[in-house]
């Protein structure tokens, strides 16, 4: 493994020519026993692709703001229950099944000899914010570490806090088109790679899990 003050800047380029790093978002429901729906809109896939290519984007890292908007819609049952409350978490899942160590990425395609090692998941940093700051974590870059770990955007069995108040851990009924400031959520990645790891294309899944409280 060559130091890092011994890198040559024209075969360094040459490298990071073919870094491409892949995240996955998608989003998950689950029955209901207190809410008559619980759903995030839309519940659909969004791939970001990153590319690093100099000095700047490896010592900064590489940040796609808005990258995705989780809108969280809960409705009461028509009979209203006061147990209607929700959570909201990320997981990350690097397909550790395939054999995957539990810490790195999913390698896909690896460019060259790859004498150094694949990206570690701490390297993906993501960032939660909506207008209220509901969110305990709210603006701040967070990472995971290994396969399957849980980061809290609300947590799951918090007392019910009603909508409208625009505070912190909001959890009861609502949704994005009337209580916009509170259940909608905006979505920013960073990136930041070691300079030894191997050129390639790899793939990260970061789960959205909107689940109401038991």
């Amino acid at each position: 493994m060559i130091p890092l003050y011994d890198f040559n800047l024209q075969h360094l380029r040459e490298n990071l020519l073919f870094i491409t790093l892949v995240v996955f978002f998608t989003s998950s429901v689950y029955s209901q026993i207190h809410c008559g729906l619980v759903e995030i809109e839309p519940n659909t896939s969004i791939n970001s692709l990153l590319t690093f290519d100099s000095f700047q984007r490896y010592q900064g890292g590489y940040t796609i703001n808005s990258v995705a908007r989780i809108r969280v819609k809960v409705e009461n049952k028509s009979t209203p229950d006061p147990l209607c409350s929700w959570s909201l978490r990320m997981i990350v899942d690097n397909n550790s099944v395939s054999g995957t160590p539990i810490n790195e990425w999913e390698e896909l395609y690896l460019y060259g000899l790859g004498n150094g090692s694949n990206p570690t998941i701490d390297a993906l940093e993501i960032r939660v914010r909506n207008e209220c700051n509901t969110s305990p974590i709210d603006g701040v870059f967070t990472n995971f570490n290994n396969d399957q770990d849980i980061i809290d955007i609300i947590a799951p069995l918090l007392a019910v806090t009603p909508a409208g108040s625009c505070t912190l851990n909001v959890n009861g009924p609502g949704s994005y088109q009337i209580n916009y400031s509170e259940f909608n959520f905006t979505i920013d990645i960073k990136v930041k790679p070691n300079f030894t790891f191997n050129p390639g294309l790899f793939e990260l899944n970061v789960k959205f899990v909107l689940e109401e409280n038991p």
